[in-house]
This record gives structure tokens, sequence and C-alpha cells, in this order.
């Protein structure tokens, strides 16, 4: 049943793209409103987005800034099936309701995330500020023959604007209510005529809490955030280019986990009044998030003879400190602080290039991570009313060494002038050895937490990574492809909080496989004023990797039990679409939406021995995700313009834990956001005003059990408005 539907609607992809053939005219487009014209380099090479045989989303640097688009959470109003969820206090991004890994460092991500061909995947990099961007490229579905292990769900490439020859400024400010503030800059200068150019870029923000602490008497939901990125280009010749770039962003909050939904020990009740109400906590420990990352890279592109070889160096440093309080109220039972740190260094030589009927990249790529967690839990004033001795500490402190070495190609071989044959391949060696570290100053009867010294283990994994799949392209303007591939993400190791029956087994984790089919269909219509993208997916995915927080039962006091494992099947599928279109001049209307079916096909012993997970839904999987954007601009007499851009976002009902239990379920909303404004005559001023979820819908990010087995989450961000300001030259 399940294939009889895909193949219905991998039918209607090609009935689309074949009547809307017959229907091309072969007209002379007019550049000024031919839509989704960008060049996207997905496949490590320049292409144009129509023309790339992947399911993918690509937006240019104005149309982020136009659509009001600060960090990747922002994007998951505009790209379908594309999600960035908190996992546990973690920003995971999700694709296709496949995401999760990073919450320890022995438990790596599954969406790749990149700039400027560097990976930053670390769980922190869900948080990116994205600054003195070109574009970003989102795309969905295993990409591991390009982009190496742990891309099972997708890859998200983070593009920035090289120094031009041409001097060029751009500042952006704004202000709205509870006092947010963002500023940001952009200068280009050419400090050696078409040899030596810079481009610098800064952003700042801040704003006031939504949140309202009754104990402290604080906002502690507050904002700080800073970006800065410097890039140095340098051409000694006309064959050879050498960029080099340095990036930092910092980001503090004060609350890090949201607030309560459950009384401290979860025995059924709600939190104290007025804590039981959304956007007010009683919390009686400070909590604090700081968020740091940056970053050097060194690109080198040399053109020869038919072909490019290019070197990309980089090195990425990302920390995080959390202090939490873990009851989540003002009884002071306990709090938490943790400190996160990944280190990264990456080496990639490609070579681009084509021979007769064959375009081919070919490349080799060394990558090690060093990350380290040191987390402690402290039992405060009140733990003796648990039987706990107050100011006891259980502290874990597991490091990871990682490395990883691949050769991978992907070869375009045209069989005729419609007809590509694509193939695809990449062979990975890794290895990974964990430390961990475990104390406490408890024990029996209070708590069977392992305490250990230097405990060690590792191991090392090769896997291959192939895809393959056909290319038709009748006109210039029409794009059908089918694929499969395959994905691999890597093994890795239960290292968080342990318990000694825990530590007894075996802490390893399997690597997970994904085998991916997909048919798709790109075309562009009525001289380019129309633009259609459209496929449909299926994946099953083997030896799932599941982080799960069950609730301990018959344990006094209440505790959770950490735990990863395998899953034994999941499976994905569904269709996905997206339209641009311009009707008449000035107006360009967008529509996208995925329907997911994303499911535990095989999860025996999901909840614990004997609990069966099987056939529950995937945690931050919604079945329904759609957009629609409006972009409108009225040219006026004086040679000005005003301008309307409205987004309306739907995202529909879904669980944040594999149990879906109703505690767990999250409804399903739609948010507004909108701005109107004016463009000077020059073209060089900008002044709108925007909202952002304009009718103060009220929408639950999440729900997940603390270490008192406490229920917490977060509610996304209520009304925001203010005006906006632009200057460009």
């Amino acid at each position: 049943m399940v294939m009889k539907s895909l193949l219905l609607v991998a039918a209607s992809v090609l009935a689309i793209s074949s009547g809307a053939f017959a229907q091309s005219d072969g007209a002379e487009e007019d550049d000024q409103y031919v839509l989704n014209n960008i060049v996207i380099t997905a496949q490590k090479r320049e292409q144009n987005l129509l023309d790339v045989p992947i399911s993918i989303t690509a937006f240019t640097g104005d149309a982020l800034e136009e659509n009001g688009v600060g960090d990747l959470g922002d994007l998951q109003n505009l790209v379908p099936n594309f999600q960035v969820s908190d996992n546990v206090s973690v920003r995971t991004v999700y694709v296709r309701g496949v995401g999760g890994g990073g919450r320890t460092v022995a438990f790596d991500t599954r969406t790749g995330i990149y700039l400027d061909g560097v990976y930053i995947g670390q769980p922190m990099a869900a948080d990116a500020v994205l600054v003195n961007l070109e574009r970003v490229e989102v795309l969905r579905g295993p990409q591991g023959y390009l982009y190496g292990q742990n891309t099972v769900s997708g890859a998200v490439n983070l593009v920035t604007k090289a120094p031009s020859n041409e001097l060029e400024a751009k500042v952006i400010g704004s202000y709205g209510n509870e006092n947010e503030t963002k500023l940001v800059s952009m200068l280009n200068v050419p400090i050696v005529d078409e040899k030596l150019l810079l481009r610098v870029g800064g952003s700042y923000h801040t704003r006031d809490g939504f949140m309202e602490n009754v104990t402290l008497g604080t906002n502690p939901d507050d904002q700080e955030d800073f970006a800065g990125r410097a890039q140095l280009r340098y051409m000694p010749t006309s064959d050879l280019i050498i960029d080099f770039s340095a990036d930092y962003a910092k980001q503090l909050s004060h609350k890090v986990n949201g607030e309560a939904r459950s009384d401290t020990f979860n025995t059924g009740g709600t939190p104290n009044p007025p804590a039981d109400k959304p956007f007010i906590v009683d919390d009686d420990y400070p909590e604090k998030d700081v968020n740091e990352n940056w970053g050097l890279a060194l690109t080198v592109g040399y053109e020869m003879s038919g072909a490019t070889l290019t070197s990309t160096t980089g090195y990425r440093n990302a920390a995080r400190k959390w202090d939490v309080d873990v009851d989540h109220g003002s009884a002071g039972f306990g709090f938490l602080n943790y400190v996160d740190n990944y280190e990264t260094l990456s080496q990639e030589f490609r070579l681009n290039g084509d021979v007769g009927r064959l375009t081919y990249v070919a490349g080799l790529y060394y990558m090690n991570t060093k990350g380290e967690n040191d987390r402690s839990i402290t039992y405060a004033a009140q733990a003796p009313l648990l039987g706990i001795p107050a100011y006891s500490v259980i502290n874990t402190n597991p490091s990871v060494d990682n490395s990883s070495f691949a050769i991978f190609t992907a070869l375009d071989y045209a069989l005729t002038d419609e007809l590509t044959l694509n193939l695809g391949g990449r062979v990975n060696y890794e290895t990974k050895e964990l430390t961990f570290n475990q104390s406490s100053d408890l024990g029996p009867p209070i708590t069977n937490i392992a305490v250990v010294s230097d405990y060690v283990r590792d191991f090392n994994e090769t896997s291959f990574s192939p895809s393959i799949g056909l290319t038709w392209q009748p006109t210039p303007d029409t794009t059908v492809y089918t694929k499969y591939s395959r994905g691999v993400k890597s093994g890795g190791f239960n290292a968080d909080y342990l318990n000694t029956s825990q530590l007894e087994g075996d802490l390893s984790l399997a690597k997970e496989t994904v085998d991916s089919f997909e048919i798709g269909s790109k075309l562009a219509r009525l001289d380019g004023r129309l633009t259609l993208s459209a496929d449909v997916f299926y994946a099953k995915y083997s030896d799932y990797q599941v982080s799960q927080f069950r609730i301990a039962e018959n344990v006094s006091p209440p505790s959770i039990e950490l735990v990863l494992n395998n899953a034994g099947q999941v499976e994905t599928y569904g269709p996905e679409l997206e339209l641009s279109w311009a009707p008449v001049d000035n107006l360009v209307i967008g529509l996208s939406g995925a329907w997911l079916h994303a499911e535990y096909s095989e999860f025996k012993d999901g909840g614990g021995i004997g609990v069966d997970y099987s056939g529950n839904q995937l945690e931050f999987a919604p079945e329904l995700t759609a957009a629609a954007t409006v972009d409108y601009t009225k040219p006026l007499s004086n040679g000005a313009e005003a301008f309307v851009r409205m987004n309306v976002a739907y995202h529909g009902d879904q669980y944040s834990d594999s149990s879906n239990e109703e505690q767990f379920h999250q409804d399903a909303y739609t948010l507004v956001n909108g701005k109107i404004g004016w463009t000077s005559p020059s073209g060089d001023w900008d002044v709108s005003l925007y909202a952002k979820n304009l009718f103060d819908e009220e929408y639950d990010l999440g729900t997940s059990p603390d270490a008192f087995t406490t229920l917490f989450g977060k509610y996304g961000d209520p009304r925001t408005y203010g005006v906006e300001v632009s200057w460009n030259y």
C-alpha cells in the first residue's frame, strides 16, 4: 500500500513535468522576473538550482534579509520538512523528520552544517547567527557521497559573500518591543585593485526577556548575541585565488530549559501558581547559557587546463556553558553546571573538471574532532528532605577523539544530450576513542550511579556511501530525476550520566545506515515567471540511533535513566512541493509543503524491557508542514517603491519523545510574519515596519523530563514588532 501510494505520487510528479513541458513556448526570458535563477554549489561545483537532481531549497542573502531570517531556526518557516527543535535543551536540526544527536560528545548529529565548505556540525552550530551570507542551501536526504558520514538526513550549506572589486557598504538597524535592538553592518574594500580584497561584517542583537521569574524578579529569557566575520581574498594571478576568513559569534541568555510543565517530581500536579502559566517561572537558581563559536578557514583554488584544484582547510572551536535549575522551582533541591567544548580540524582536496561527456568531482578528506563534556549536578540546601546530603556532587566527564579519512567522487556522464547518468561514492575510514570519568559523593542505597576513572573504549569502522541516479532534461527548463543513495551515521558510545548496570554492559553504539529512493522534477514556465519543484522519497534506516530520557520506575528519589541505543528500523516517506509564481509584474507568490510519514517500524524494548515502541511516530516529525509567501512591490511616481511582504507557516502536531505519550504531544500551530515599507528613489534607503507571530499564537517547542523527572518545555516567542532602517552604498 505504501509503495503504491508512492508510485502514484511519483507518476503525478512526472505528469506535471511532461504536461508543463508541452506548454513551453521557448520564449526568451526577462531576467528581471526569472524566479529561483540561483547558482548553487550543493554538488561542489557551480550549477543552476533548477538543474540539480537533489531535493534542495536555496535562498539568496537578500531573500533572507527580506524574510527576516536571522538564524537557522527562522528557516523552518520557509523550508518544507525542515525543523530546528530543542531536544533536551540541545538545538538540533531535523530534516524529513530525522535529526537528534549531539547531547554528548559521543553521539554525533545527523544533519551536516557547513560554512563555505567547512564542517561546523556540532550542536551549537544549530544556533548559528547568520552574517554576510550570499545564500543558504538546504539539502534534503542523505548526502554521504559528497559530504561524508553523519549527513544521513541532509545538509545545510552556508555560503558567504566573497570580497569583490567594488567599494560596498551596508547598515541595517532595527528597534522593537521588549527593547529588541539589532544592528547589522558590512564593508567591502578593494585594498589592491583586482589583487587584494577585503570584506568585513558584523551583527549585534539584544532583547529583554518575555518570561517573568517571580522568585528572582528577573526576565531570564533575554538575549544578547554578537557575530563578526572578516574575509580576505588574494589573486596573485588570474588562475589562482586564495581566500582566508575568520569568524566569531557569542550568544548569551539567562534561561536554558524553558519552564516547568509539572511539579518537581512529576507526581501529576502542576507547578505552584503563578508558575503554572506560560512565560512565568519560579526558579531560585539563576540560570545562564553562553554559546561561543569561532573559526578560521583557508581556501585555495587553482584553475588548470580543463580542471580546478581546490584545497579547503578549516579549524572550528565551539563551546557552551550552562547553569541550570534542575528542580525547575523555588524549592532548592539541586542545580546543574555544564561545560561543553569541541575542536575540529578538517582538510579537503578536490578536483573538478570535464572530459568529453564526463563531468567529475573527486577528492580526499580528513577531519579530526576532539570533544569534551564536563557536567555536574549539585544537590542543594533542600536535598536532605530527599535523604541526600546537601551540596553533594555527581560529576561526569566524557571526552572523545574522532578521526575520519575519506576518498570520494561524483561522476555525471551524458548518455545522450538529454539523459545523464549520475554516480557517486565515498569510502570512509573512521576511528573513535572514548575516555570516561565519573565521580559521586553518593552511593547505594541513595543512588546506583557509577564511579569510574579513565574508562577507555575505542573502535574503528569503514563504510561505503554510494549514489546512483538518472537525470533527464528534455529542455533547458525541465529537469526530471531519480536516484538511490545510501548514508551512514558513525557509531558512538553511551557516555552521559551512567549507572552501574549500564557501565557493566556494552556502551558502544552500532553505526546507522539509510537507504533512500527519490524521484523528482524541477521546471520553469511562463518565461521564467513560474517555477516548480516536486519530489517523492522513501527512506529506510537500519540500527537507528536513539537518545532517550526515561523516567525510572519505583526509584526514590525519582530519577532519569539516560539511554542511548539502536532501534531496529525507521521508515520515512512522502511528497514535497515548492512553487514560485510571478502572475504580474512586481508580485511574487511562493507556496511550499510536505506530507511526511516518519515512524519507528521496529523498536522493541524502546521504553524498557517488554515495552514496544514499534509503530510510534518519530519525535519532532510533524505529518504536515506548509508555507506561503507574498512579496509585492508598488512603484511610486517619484521613483520610490512601497513594498509588502508576508509569510504564513503551518507546523503540524508532533511529539517531542519517542514514547508518543500525551504529555509529550505538541499541537499544530500557524505563524504569520509580515513587513511593510518604503524604498527611496535612489534605492539606497529602506524604511519598514515588521511583525513576527502577528496574531500572538501561543505554541509549544517541545517537552522533556529532567533529572528529578520534572517535565519542562519551551514556548515560542509571542508577537514581536518594530521598525527597521537599512542603507546601502
